[in-house]
């Protein structure tokens, strides 16, 4: 939950210097990062046509462009599914909450503990509490065609809920510290006079935006929102002044300070697909595929061009009149003067020579070129059947292996702080259990679990099963085989190759020595009663015949 500050009278809002300083690195960012801005644009013409608007002063009056291929925009937006299938995919437990001691970390109460924690985290990204899954999609998207997205997330305390929401590109810049990560964000939009009124009160707004408000108006209301460090950060002093992450709102008329606030952590994310040491803005799979790509759409339109030309030719004529008043030939009608008195042909089409030269493989080839750039084949089974699990495993293992030098900066600087961030929220609120006794001061860490590791774990699962099976013969052969085998280790080892299971399903080994000692006491006392039996039938038979004997002795007698 963010810190407000008390943003004094409108004298003081007006012409602060904080309003100044968040417009001005709005255009010193904006300016450096121009040269990507114009590959972007034709990368959102080509490919992810949803987006652009990076040249405009006014990023909502883009238009949705008409691309001539959708090969691009279908590449592209397989390889964003795949992603989302591949890091955060809600059909799995994509992360989990551990300590650095792996010892600690097995024992009973803390496994049960992390799970318990990691099934409240992870149920704080559904649906009804967060769009976390529909804005990352939109992420990767994102990512996937210019190799950036911006996303920011807040809880609104009025819905109960988590607002996660990705921004366009066109809306957004930011910066990166002296270590390369994202630490300043700026954001430039507009709002109607009556939706600022709603998002930040009236009191908060000049007095020309609170006068539209109540007059109707529907004019656009530009506002920033500065997100930064603090440099007078301190702790335990009150509002904005004592986050380490300042939020700072302002609206471009009257340069006016509408709020500042404060967070935690840092709720601006700015994930990249590849960058370079120095560099702010990445690169991703669309630039790769944007030569194709625009080599496609040159192709398709000359194709086009051609078949138009072949379907409705330019004809050539003598004289005006020559040709018919309308201007146009229709199937079925009559040209008059189309030829003269010796039948010459007065009206013919113009040749310009043979065909364009394109043929099917050249479209093909770089179809398959952007293919690749989006990493098309192993994406898809497209075309196999009969794919085993096995296969299907091994397929989803080479994906990530591929992805994985960008993947892991995605999980870095998005889903891993999301998780972080949403936890100590949580943790905020009082909505997680405190962790046990013996656990106080250990530091706790995020564990991510992408497909390709559930994938691993899995076929881990199934080699293990498969040794026991051949270790079960060697048994016969000889006990030594069971002497080598670990029992409580291939359980251990079985249950962590299924990372969705929950912890308490399995029992620690002190708890399991306890019940076998128990269960060998009952078994020794059972053996002990069976071996009373026949000797307790001995003694009575003993008495029976003693007591015979007595019997014939005293009749004897």
């Amino acid at each position: 939950m963010n810190a407000v500050a008390d943003q004094g009278s409108d004298a003081d809002r007006k012409n602060h210097i904080r309003a100044h300083e968040a417009m001005t690195r709005w255009r010193q960012l904006k300016q450096d990062r121009a040269q990507h801005e114009r590959d972007w644009a034709d990368i959102a013409r080509l490919i992810r046509p949803q987006r652009g608007g990076f040249s405009l002063a006014d990023p909502g009056s883009r238009t949705m462009e008409k691309a001539l291929s959708s090969e691009p925009i279908q590449a592209a937006s397989s390889f964003a599914s795949g992603i989302y299938s591949g890091l955060t995919n809600p059909a799995s437990t994509w992360f989990g909450f551990e300590t650095p001691d792996p010892d600690l970390n097995a024992w009973q109460a803390m496994a049960e503990w992390n799970d318990i924690v990691t099934r409240r985290v992870f149920a704080s990204f559904g649906p009804s509490l967060s769009s976390f899954y529909s804005s990352t999609f939109q992420a990767y998207a994102d990512i996937a065609a210019f190799g950036n997205a911006v996303a920011y997330d807040e809880f609104d305390p009025v819905e109960r809920r988590f607002m996660d929401v990705t921004l366009s590109l066109a809306e957004v810049v930011f910066d990166v510290d002296a270590w390369g990560r994202v630490w300043e964000w700026v954001r430039r939009f507009s709002l109607t006079p009556r939706q600022a009124v709603a998002r930040f009160g009236v009191a908060a707004l000049p007095p020309s935006v609170r006068k539209a408000a109540e007059e109707g108006g529907q004019a656009d209301v530009w506002l920033y929102h500065h997100i930064l460090p603090n440099a007078d950060w301190r702790s335990g002093r009150i509002g904005a002044k004592g986050k380490p992450v300042l939020s700072i709102t302002i609206c471009e008329m009257d340069e006016w300070l509408v709020r500042e606030a404060g967070y935690e952590e840092l709720p601006a994310y700015a994930p990249r697909w590849d960058v370079d040491t120095g560099q702010v803005c990445g690169t991703g799979p669309g630039f790769v595929a944007l030569p194709s790509a625009r080599s496609v759409h040159q192709m398709e339109a000359a194709t086009l061009r051609a078949a138009q030309f072949a379907a409705d030719p330019t004809l050539l004529a003598p004289s005006r009149e020559d040709w018919p008043l309308s201007g146009t030939i229709r199937p079925g009608t009559v040209v008059y003067n189309g030829v003269n008195a010796r039948g010459d042909q007065m009206v013919r089409p113009l040749q310009i020579g043979g065909g364009i030269g394109l043929t099917v493989q050249e479209k093909a080839s770089k179809v398959e070129e952007i293919k690749n750039a989006f990493h098309y084949s192993i994406l898809t089974l497209q075309g196999r059947t009969g794919v085993t699990a096995e296969e299907s495993q091994i397929i989803e293992e080479a994906r990530m292996r591929e992805w994985a030098p960008h993947s892991d900066r995605i999980m870095e600087e998005y889903a891993a702080r999301k998780v972080e961030r949403r936890f100590r929220e949580l943790w905020r609120r009082g909505q997680l259990p405190p962790p046990p006794k013996e656990a106080a001061g250990v530091p706790l860490q995020v564990r991510y679990t992408s497909a390709a590791q559930l994938a691993k774990k899995a076929r881990e699962g199934s080699e293990i099963m498969r040794f026991i099976q051949n270790l079960a013969p060697l048994a016969q052969i000889s006990p030594r085989a069971i002497d080598r085998f670990d029992v409580d280790a291939a359980i251990e080892a079985l249950h962590e190759a299924s990372p969705n299971l929950p912890a308490k399903i399995l029992r620690a080994r002190d708890a399991a020595d306890k019940l076998a000692e128990a269960r060998a006491q009952q078994q020794q006392m059972a053996q002990m009663a069976q071996m009373a039996q026949p000797l307790a039938g001995a003694m009575k038979d003993a008495a029976a015949a003693g007591q015979m004997m007595q019997q014939d002795g005293g009749a004897a007698a």
